[in-house]
């Protein structure tokens, strides 16, 4: 073989391994999430006291401790909410400390538009030193605003920023001013989500095996764990 066929043939395989993953994903991203995730729906379990009740979603198991409050003045008012949680993967448990809240202009008795929401999960346990996630008030179209409040944060792990807005998943087309449920993704495509409509939660993971299971399962948990002040 001439060292120029060799060159032609190694300069191939190159392109090729560089197009093949751009490939996948656009073939990932035509299909819907709900078809390439596994669908589980949120279990109740005994915890380690009636202030941390457990739960189990798939293989993931753990408690969750959930707390609100709120300040109120004539001219102004703000939510606080924070979350302790203990999630056991398979690699071990992750543990989160998350908390943050959202302000209320009143004017004459009327609530105005919410000022900025900031919310924040710092992660320990087995968790990837990097990991760490933050959620905001998103502005959306005017449509989606009347369908359910607007969020969007992102979720570090190991070097990987998945990314979380408001949609609706399934059940009533609007919410009633209740945050209806997020969907996850991972370089534009949307790897799983989580459900908050209906009587329980319902969790969208990545298939058993893949590299996105685990952080899509903390992301989706740290998500519900988030008491939003639009839900009380």
């Amino acid at each position: 073989m001439s060292p120029a066929l060799s060159r032609g043939i190694a300069a191939c395989a190159i392109v090729f391994s560089l197009v093949q993953p751009l490939a996948a994903a656009a073939q990932d991203a035509a299909v819907p999430f709900r078809d390439r995730t596994e669908r589980i729906g949120l279990s109740g379990r005994r915890g380690p006291s009636l202030f941390r009740p457990g739960f189990a979603i798939g293989e993931y198991t753990g408690w969750a401790s959930l707390r609100d409050s709120a300040v109120s003045l004539p001219w102004q008012s703000r939510d606080f909410a924070s979350a302790d949680l203990s999630i056991v993967t398979p690699a071990g448990e992750v543990t989160g400390n998350c908390g943050g809240g959202q302000g209320h202009r009143n004017i004459l008795g009327i609530t105005f538009d919410r000022e900025a929401l900031s919310y924040d999960c710092e992660y320990g346990g087995v968790a990837p030193a990097d990991a760490g996630m933050g959620l905001a008030l998103a502005r959306g179209s005017i449509m989606a605003r009347l369908q359910q409040p607007q969020r969007a944060g992102s979720l570090t792990w190991q070097g990987v920023e998945y990314r979380t807005e408001t949609r609706r998943i399934g059940g009533l087309p609007f919410g009633g001013g209740r945050v209806m449920g997020y969907v996850i993704s991972r370089d534009g495509v949307e790897v799983g989500g989580v459900d908050l409509n209906g009587m329980r939660p319902t969790f969208y993971l990545p298939p058993a095996g893949s590299p996105d299971r685990d952080a899509v399962a903390v992301f989706a948990i740290s998500l519900w764990a988030f008491r939003d002040p639009a839900n009380r």
